[in-house]
């Protein structure tokens, strides 16, 4: 069976794991959702623990739709999709009891692949805690007779409370970006945590070194205000960060993004290749900016998605990306 392969965030994309909207059920309130628009904070507010086709029938059926269009472009180009499979019952039931919901449109973050590693991750909201176990059984027949270092990291003990999250480490798939050998992993508060960086490096040792990056609140994740279509572009919100920018963009060309346009997700498109890439067409300025630099671009509808925080990056994990350390 092919080998798993993933090194850098350009490679070509052969092979990916897409998340589903068929389960939705709308998460119990936190304080913590201020990283999506205030109309997608009162509608949480106004319908949480409801299943999404139930308070919502239309957005419902569009989300599907956008995500199902999303795969059959993926595979149109020729890339072999997976999608991850809606949880069963009692998988729904799993910390049921700290918080209610269930979202598996974003198969970035609950897994993360490097090299041949292919790491379940500890996510820091309970809700999205159940998310490995429909990707689990997606992969695990694709994966047994691979080269794949299938394992899991250590996950958070259940704290009650204020913030009710404890400790860690938490570590999630779109705080972190591949370089090759240097690893970029963003933590803002959100997400994934210092206990969770340390532990990828100490997991990954010397052949990898995982450069830490502060984020301001209010942004999930790394992959949400930083992408890497090819060697040399990026896309970026440079008032996300807290510190300088990272060094490697030193002479880059950057294409900048509001920070009202990173809420709507305009950063976190899907790289094919290093001369193509997928945009959602509600950012049309972003999809315009990356043709002036030679890319090409596709565009699908996916306002529906990302309300709740993701797009297309976040939509997929890829499992085969082409690259020269392969």
């Amino acid at each position: 069976m092919t080998a798993i392969k993933v090194h850098h965030e350009w490679g070509k994309l052969k092979e990916a794991i897409v998340g589903t909207a068929v389960s939705m059920r709308i998460p119990e309130w936190s304080d913590e959702y201020e990283f999506v628009t205030p109309e997608v904070q009162q509608f949480i507010k106004e319908n949480q623990g409801k299943l999404l086709k139930d308070a919502d029938n239309d957005l419902y059926e569009n989300s599907v739709a956008q995500m199902d269009a999303f795969v059959k472009l993926l595979e149109s180009l020729g890339v072999v999709v997976h999608r991850a499979e809606p949880l069963t019952a009692d998988e729904e039931d799993f910390l049921v009891n700290f918080k209610k919901g269930v979202q598996q449109c974003f198969t970035r973050d609950p897994v993360l692949v490097i090299g041949n590693n292919v790491i379940e991750t500890s996510m820091r909201e309970f809700d999205r805690r159940k998310e490995r176990f429909g990707i689990r059984r997606a992969l695990e027949k694709r994966l047994e007779d691979s080269n794949a270092n299938w394992i899991s990291m250590p996950q958070a003990v259940p704290v009650r409370g204020t913030g009710g999250y404890g400790p860690g480490p938490f570590l999630e798939g779109g705080d972190v970006l591949l370089v090759g050998h240097d690893i970029y992993a963003g933590y803002s508060g959100h997400g994934s945590n210092l206990a969770g960086i340390q532990w990828l490096q100490r997991f990954l040792g010397t052949e990898y070194k995982v450069h830490p990056i502060r984020l301001k609140r209010g942004f999930l994740h790394l992959d949400v205000v930083l992408s890497l279509p090819r060697p040399g572009l990026a896309i970026i919100c440079r008032d996300a960060f807290m510190d300088k920018l990272p060094e490697f963009l030193n002479g880059w060309d950057l294409i900048d993004v509001s920070v009202d346009d990173t809420t709507r997700l305009a950063c976190n498109g899907l790289v094919l290749d290093e001369k193509t890439y997928i945009c959602a067409s509600e950012h049309k300025g972003v999809a315009e900016a990356l043709k002036k630099h030679g890319q090409t671009v596709y565009t699908l509808p996916y306002d529906k998605i990302s309300l709740w925080g993701g797009s297309f990056r976040c939509s997929h994990h890829p499992l085969i990306r082409e690259s020269n350390l392969d």
